[in-house]
């Protein structure tokens, strides 16, 4: 584990007063080096109460709260709001997740002209849904991300751990240090309004960008959730299950050899996906589920690597825990997560430089450091620029080598905020989402590649390689996440690239990470999950085999956890250090989120299985359904406040005011009548209807959000979520909008993405000082690539 000496927001202190909706962005803050105190009211945080639990602690807390200190403040007494202003006065930054109504941030921001407010709630400080109640399970609903979860006939199924607290943590971690490097240009703080359901939106798999291409095309987009099938396709075997995704015809080919070359399947149109789907149900499911039967998932998963298949285990998180992959990568480490628990618990996101940057303690008890006495901290000095707000990372230069959508999403986050950044591409082996439906540009590839420039370049000729080292010399960041090794074989590993470049910072993403003995295997995002073990907690209680998501999780977090280590790495440069090398396992990423999972099943094995849309933190809870053809809502009652508000709300029917149901745990124990009840009222209203019920009421509920209700849903629509644009090659579309608003950095820029070497010539010319004809040459030889036109 690297010393807080090496880590790269070293000096920075935070006051984290984010509760449970932010909690993970000072976790992340402090794993990056920052000193974070946890603020919280003389009994402890409310997130010390969210399951799960071991005995009365909550994992929940402790997993999100490692590294940090503690103190309590009564912020209802003038002594209390007095001490807060003294901590803020000594701090950098302040997370905090009070209501719009609640806090004079701009005063706040007066009086600490330095300070960077980090506002992390549900729905943002402004628009219709701003007071909405909310917990994770409402706001999976409301972003987008459950429509896809699960399969036709049962209801949508809604993610274990807490998925949309946890990219919002995230998301809101990166506007942070993109602050505090904008500090560093202005010497001013300011006010990030962060929203957890457009953080969450932004991550849903382009939804809005495909359905409104498609809308604006006269086409019908699908939304009707189809678990894994037929793209990220599950099988049963000997000892559980397999995820199988089978791409491209080198992939069938291998698969058909495997399975001992089929008469059946030799028709030439099923390399092809859309040929295969024919004969999916009728003939490769029971084939393939014949042939694996007798084989376990690891037997399977290993063969199917060597063949170069992108097949992967279905982990439970006891199997998680004993892999010996995690144990070479040192992913778990032995430690006290709380004051006299020790257990194996997740150890941290990044890699920098080879040392993993963990967590930095336990998680603190409440008030444990209100004696301590903050050292003074170094306030910014710069001049203070009195001229328009310009972009923060305006003047970093960036080389985008991401494929699919893990790079090309970070480097989506830079370019929106002002970097120059140059993807580098080849039709000879294009980027997959490029490609992927037979043509240069789609709404998908556009989405992340929006703002970006395009830098043809055929990386395996001699001159290819010499013009792209010429480019690193004059470049910030590298961004890549090749299959491991692909950047070596290519003589631009990150001990290459410093010998061109010192202050070179090299970002990487791997699926499984660039050590360990799965270092090598390929795949895609589905494939992560399952040996994360977020498959198989994806599942009703019943088990068999998870139904799945057609979502591609976790490669938009993990596009925004290298960003958000990529520009920690810059910031730390920009104050003296060197240049650096960043790794995230995408892996890992999912294991980081499911960490309190983890660490349950450390303590208590065999104790962490399924729990569908249940929840050990009330009843009822869950995703009931709606009047309309597949509409839904998610309704969670949280305590017996909740659950008041709740019979208030409904008239307070005969049946809610049983004695059986006065206590939390009653109603647990009997959440299937409750249950049953539930889906009587709610069946009987439209999903908005059952919102505009139960919201005003203060009762967190909300609808399930379709990718075809986000151009016009009216809070959306208010924080200027929707972005209209012009994208050559597909035509009209939307882009999705920010998930932050602040109050220096400008809105992000909105811009088409580039056509395949679109500016490859304009690149050589300025950056290179190239002449036209050595150019033109160098295009006629196939070393560069220009673009033929409008992408079609």
């Amino acid at each position: 584990m690297a010393s807080d000496s090496e880590r790269p927001l070293k000096g920075i202190r935070v006051i984290d007063h984010a509760g449970e909706y932010g909690e993970l962005c000072g976790r992340l803050l402090a794993d990056l080096g920052a000193e974070v105190i946890q603020v919280e009211p003389t009994g402890g945080a409310a997130s010390r109460n969210i399951p799960p639990f071991h005995g009365d602690m909550s994992l929940y807390f402790a997993v999100r709260n490692l590294g940090k200190k503690s103190v309590t403040l009564d912020l209802e007494s003038a002594d209390g709001r007095r001490r807060l202003d003294g901590l803020l006065d000594a701090a950098d930054v302040w997370i905090e997740s009070h209501r719009a109504s609640d806090l004079h941030r701009r005063e706040i921001l007066a009086r600490h002209p330095s300070l960077i407010i980090t506002s992390i709630t549900p729905f943002g400080l402004t628009g219709p849904y701003r007071d909405y109640a909310a917990t994770d399970a409402v706001l999976v609903a409301m972003s987008g991300l459950l429509f896809r979860s699960g399969v036709p006939g049962k209801p949508p199924l809604l993610s274990p751990g807490a998925l949309a607290y946890d990219i919002a943590g995230t998301t809101a971690a990166f506007a942070t240090v993109a602050a505090l490097w904008d500090r560093t240009k202005t010497g001013r703080g300011q006010h990030l309004d962060v929203s957890v359901m457009e953080a969450a939106a932004q991550t849903s798999d382009w939804a809005l960008p495909n359905f409104s291409a498609t809308k604006a095309r006269g086409g019908s987009y699908f939304e009707l959730r189809m678990g894994s099938a037929p793209v990220y396709t599950m099988y049963p075997c000997a000892d559980g299950y397999v995820r199988l995704i089978i791409l491209n015809p080198r992939q069938w080919r291998a698969m058909r050899a495997w399975l001992g070359e089929p008469q059946v399947l030799q028709a030439d149109h099923f390399d092809y996906l859309l040929g295969r789907m024919s004969i999916q149900t009728d003939i490769l499911d029971p084939m393939f589920a014949d042939f694996f039967k007798d084989k376990t998932k690891l037997e399977l998963a290993y063969e199917a690597q060597r063949r170069g298949l992108a097949m992967t285990p279905v982990l439970t998180p006891d199997e998680v825990l004993a892999a010996d992959h995690f144990a070479a990568r040192k992913t778990f480490r032995d430690a006290e997560v709380a004051d006299g628990v020790n257990a194996r618990v997740a150890d941290g996101f990044f890699i920098l430089d080879g040392r993993r940057l963990g967590f930095t303690g336990r998680a603190p008890a409440p008030g444990e450091h209100d004696r301590d006495t903050l050292a003074p901290i170094a306030k910014p000095s710069p001049p203070v620029n009195s001229a328009t707000s310009r972009y923060p990372f305006a003047g970093l230069r960036v080389l985008d080598f991401g494929i699919g959508g893990v790079g090309v999403e970070a480097g989506r986050l830079l370019a929106e905020y002002g970097a120059d950044v140059i993807k580098i591409e080849t039709r000879a082996h294009p980027d997959f989402i490029r490609a992927i439906y037979g043509t240069e540009m789609n709404p998908s590839f556009a989405s992340s590649s929006r703002c970006k420039r395009s830098f043809g370049i055929n990386l395996r000729t001699a001159d290819g390689l010499a013009i792209i080292k010429r480019l690193i010399a004059v470049s910030d960041l590298v961004i890549e996440n090749s299959a491991t090794g692909t950047m070596g074989k290519m003589g631009l590993g990150f001990d290459q690239m410093r010998a061109i470049n010192p202050r070179i910072i090299l970002a990487s993403s791997q699926l499984m990470g660039a050590s360990g003995p799965w270092k090598d295997w390929i795949g895609f995002g589905p494939n992560s999950r399952t040996a994360a073990g977020m498959t198989w907690l994806w599942n009703f209680p019943e088990g068999g085999m998870p139904p799945g998501s057609g979502a591609i999780h976790p490669d938009h977090l993990a596009g925004r956890m290298l960003a958000l280590g990529a520009v920690a790495t810059l910031f730390a440069r920009g104050r003296g250090g060197d240049g650096g090398h960043l790794e995230v396992a995408q892996v890992e990423t999912i294991i980081g989120l499911l960490a309190d999972l983890m660490l349950k099943a450390a303590l208590e094995p065999g104790s962490v299985g399924p729990q569908g849309n249940l929840s050990a933190r009330g009843a009822p809870w869950g995703v009931y359904p709606c009047a309309g053809n597949e509409r839904w809502c998610v309704i969670t009652i949280r305590n017996d406040d909740d659950w008041s508000r709740f019979r208030t709300a409904l008239g307070d029917p005969d049946w809610a005011r049983a004695r059986d149901y006065k206590t939390a745990q009653a109603r647990i124990e009997r959440r299937a009548e409750i249950d049953r009840r539930v889906t009587e009222w709610t069946s009987a209203r439209s999903d908005r209807e059952v919102t505009d019920i139960l919201q005003p009421a203060g009762v967190p509920t909300g609808f399930m959000m379709y990718a075809s209700d986000m151009p016009a849903d009216p809070h959306l629509v208010a924080r200027g979520y929707p972005q209209q644009v012009d994208q050559p090659g597909v035509g009209a579309m939307m882009f999705e909008g920010p998930a932050f608003h602040a109050t220096s950095i400008p809105e992000p820029i909105v811009a088409p993405a580039p056509a395949l070497g679109e500016h490859t010539r304009e690149i050589c010319r300025t950056i290179l000082r190239m002449e036209d004809a050595d150019v033109s040459k160098l295009v006629a030889e196939g070393v560069l690539e220009e673009s033929t036109g409008t992408p079609a």
